[in-house]
Order: C-alpha cells, then sequence, then structure tokens
C-alpha cells in the first residue's frame, strides 16, 4: 500500500517542484553546468548517461483511445542514478493504469522495471562531425502489477541507442530495439526501431518528429508502426516541462495519444 502510495505522489511532487521556479537561478540546482538531457517524450531513448552522483526523475500522463477503448496511464515514473562514469541505474516505478471500453473497465499499477544504461562514446557535442554517441540500454520488468495491466513474467528487453549532432541546432536520434515479449500464454521475439529528428527552436524551446515500429506487438500478428511530435521547455539546466501528440498508423494502433511530463535533475 505504501508503495502505491508513493508512486501516485510522486508527480504530485514534481508538479510542486515546477511552481517553486521562479526562485531558482536559471542554471539550476545540481551544480552541472549543462542542461540535463530526458529519455522522454518520445519513445526514443537518448544516449546520455547521468553523471556520476546525480539523479534524476521523470514523469508525466499519456491518454490514449484505440477505437471505443480509452485507457489513462499516470506516473510514467523513472528514476535514473549516475552510479559511474559512463553508466547508470534505472528504476521504473510502474504507472497507475486505468482501461475503459464499452464493457467492462480495470484500473491500477503496471509492471515495473529495473535496468542499466551504459555509454561507450563521448557525448554527441564532443564527437567528430557525423560520428555517432552510443549506448546500450539493457532492463526487464517485474511481474509485480495489478491484474488485467501485469504481464504475469519478467520481460527482458535490450536497446542500441544512437545520436548525431548534425548542426548546432538539428540532431537525429535512433534506437534498435529487442523485446522477449508475452502475449497472453505465449511469448515473442518482438523487434523495434525508431528514428527521431530534434529542432532547437531557441535555447529553451526544443521540438521533435518520431517514427517508431514493432516487428509484432501480438503473437504472429502484423507489424505496427506509429509517429507522434511535440516540444519541450527548458526552464532551468534542471527542470524541462514536455507535450506530445501522436498516432497509430495501422488499425489496431492508437487513434491517438496525448501526453505531458516533465523531467528534474538534482
Amino acid at each position: 500500500m505504501r508503495s502505491r502510495i508513493l508512486v501516485l505522489a510522486l508527480p504530485g511532487l514534481l508538479l510542486g517542484t515546477f511552481a517553486n521556479t521562479a526562485v531558482v537561478a536559471q542554471e539550476g540546482w545540481s551544480g552541472l553546468e549543462e542542461p540535463l538531457v530526458t529519455d522522454r517524450p518520445d519513445f526514443t531513448e537518448s544516449t546520455a548517461t547521468l553523471p556520476r552522483g546525480h539523479f534524476q526523475v521523470e514523469g508525466g500522463t499519456t491518454l490514449s483511445r484505440v477505437e471505443d477503448e480509452d485507457a489513462t496511464s499516470f506516473g510514467e515514473l523513472l528514476v535514473r542514478i549516475g552510479t559511474g562514469e559512463r553508466w547508470e541505474t534505472r528504476l521504473g516505478l510502474g504507472s497507475y493504469g486505468r482501461v475503459e471500453t464499452p464493457f467492462d473497465e480495470f484500473s491500477g499499477l503496471e509492471d515495473p522495471s529495473v535496468g542499466i544504461k551504459v555509454r561507450f562514446t563521448d557525448d554527441p557535442g564532443e564527437l567528430a562531425p557525423g560520428q555517432p554517441a552510443v549506448s546500450l540500454i539493457v532492463s526487464t520488468s517485474i511481474p509485480a502489477g495489478d491484474e488485467g495491466l501485469t504481464e504475469d513474467e519478467w520481460v527482458p528487453e535490450g536497446k542500441l541507442a544512437f545520436a548525431w549532432e548534425l548542426t548546432p541546432i538539428f540532431s537525429l536520434s535512433s534506437n534498435l530495439n529487442y523485446v522477449y515479449a508475452v502475449d497472453g500464454a505465449d511469448r515473442l521475439h518482438q523487434l523495434g526501431a525508431t528514428l527521431s529528428g530534434s529542432l532547437s527552436i531557441t535555447d529553451r524551446l526544443g521540438s521533435f518528429l518520431e517514427w517508431y515500429g514493432f516487428s509484432e506487438e501480438t503473437d504472429d500478428g502484423p507489424s505496427t508502426h506509429y509517429v507522434n511530435g511535440g516540444i519541450t521547455f527548458l526552464i532551468n539546466n534542471d527542470l524541462q516541462v514536455d507535450a506530445r501528440v501522436g498516432t497509430g498508423l495501422n488499425d489496431a494502433d492508437p487513434d491517438w495519444f496525448v501526453g505531458v511530463g516533465a523531467g528534474v535533475r538534482f
């Protein structure tokens, strides 16, 4: 019970932090000179790792619709902990989900997750033109969610992340993903890929446009594809808010999804 209260309270604590930013210097409070880099709001994970001794909390909420089914995901909490010079520990705290159909509705906590990210190269801005930054993320979900929202199995996942800083204001990033996924009582080898372009509109305001897809999301199902875009706003070096909107490109994919969120670094 206490863990559920914590999961639901953390987004509120994050929002409470936003209200006090007027008295915080633009440089932030972590003591780091470079602005934070979040792994949201797009599906593509960044190659950046958190400096040792610092941690970062990212979270938000998403609303989506597939035909006559409405879903809400609240929390989306990822805690990133700078553990080494080029690696971080990652804890996903399991969103609170709610699904409504014409015939039924259910809600509860989704499965949490644990993982690490290892950075193989310098950050994109420190590399030669055209040379990609590269990182590897290895994680697994933990079957501890509520009925109807848990996979009932450990679901391991690997992501190879790339990033290219092409100009001072435009960059590309991409992921190659593998998931040993679950579909009911069946297991499947799910492959995925992403491509995201980011444009810095001002020093604080950014935008992105992204495609991502999967070989299949159900056993013997079709490949699925999505597009989404959004904006990010850097309040200070350690605090960023975001918004996104997107759609699925297959009949079984979401008709639409929208989300807002934030990331804060300490």
